[in-house]
């Protein structure tokens, strides 16, 4: 058990900072991020719906002796999960910043072209007094305050990679088969993919060098592994044996991933060209749909030997 929960968080960190590279040596199409980032919310719904909840009941009904207690306590820690998730959207994550005025964008897009035409003026051999402060002064505003921008940037999904450690963590409880932990394994794994690449591609956008984007992906690729691991170790050491102590760890994972799949947006889905401008409906919707019945799927075939 300790092995399995050890080589799934070795590999999803590995993966994770993979993926996280490759904005740093080469480019992907916004039309297959987009395609992975539906795929993997489609996944999440039905890790959560098909599979986590409904392990997280039968584990709380079998080790709760008050069956009267049974619906508060399902209920609470789901609720508890998704109020957790909404609390870190609202005052940790990036998203909850106030966004760059257009008008800012703009100048910087004005300057950057300004300095090009100054590049050339000077290749044909002509000065314009005045031009260069005026540009420099634009650009040296700018970064300042996209800089304030990617701490909070990585800490969010830092915390929310903690998280999905959680969620995998106590997953690996359930000692019947390791079919659960599969599929949730499975369902982060396909998640952070593209949620390590944004976290790259929005890093480099705030001109932070890619030593220092390497850094921050470092950190939020090991804190999903390192988080499963002691919540494995937390749970395994207090449960006692006790279902209950299993089933309400996965409700509220449960409820922290249906937070994730249903109202938290990707960084990825927050750039200019979003998921509905770079894929069909047609296919959003048979993505959506494969990524929500697959964990279900997989659960019934291999079975958690209840």
């Amino acid at each position: 058990m300790a092995l399995r929960i050890v080589s799934m968080s070795l590999v999803m960190g590995a993966a994770s900072f993979g993926a996280g590279l490759v904005p740093l040596s080469s480019s992907m199409t916004k039309s297959h991020l987009a395609k992975l980032s539906t795929l993997s919310t489609g996944l999440l719904i039905g890790a959560v719906l098909g599979v986590i909840i409904p392990e997280g009941v039968a584990s709380t009904i079998a080790g709760d002796p008050e069956p009267e207690s049974y619906t508060h306590k399902i209920a609470s820690c789901v609720l508890l999960g998704f109020a957790f998730m909404f609390l870190v959207e609202e005052y940790i994550s990036p998203h909850a910043q106030p966004p760059i005025p257009t008008e800012i964008l703009n100048e910087v897009e004005d300057a950057h072209f300004d300095i090009a035409l100054d590049e050339l003026e000077r290749e044909e051999g002509i000065t314009l007094p005045g031009s260069h402060a005026s540009t420099w002064q634009i650009l040296r505003q700018a970064p300042s305050s996209s800089l304030q921008r990617a701490y909070p940037l990585s800490l969010g999904l830092t915390i929310h990679a903690l998280v999905d450690g959680y969620a995998l963590g106590v997953s690996s409880l359930e000692t019947q088969s390791g079919t659960l932990s599969f599929i949730v394994f499975l369902a982060i794994i396909i998640h952070k993919a593209p949620t390590a690449l944004a976290l790259t591609s929005s890093l480099l956008a705030t001109s932070l060098p890619p030593s220092e984007c390497k850094r921050h992906l470092l950190f939020f690729s090991l804190a999903t592994p390192v988080s499963a691991i002691l919540s494995h170790i937390l749970y395994t050491h207090t449960g006692d044996g006790n279902n209950l102590w299993v089933g309400t760890p996965l409700l509220f994972s449960g409820g922290t991933f249906l937070y994730v799949a249903t109202v938290l947006k990707s960084p990825s889905e927050h750039s200019p060209s979003s998921t509905q401008e770079t894929t069909s409906k047609t296919s959003r919707t048979l993505l959506l749909l494969l990524g929500m019945f697959f964990p279900f799927i997989i659960s019934a075939v291999l079975g958690h030997g209840h």
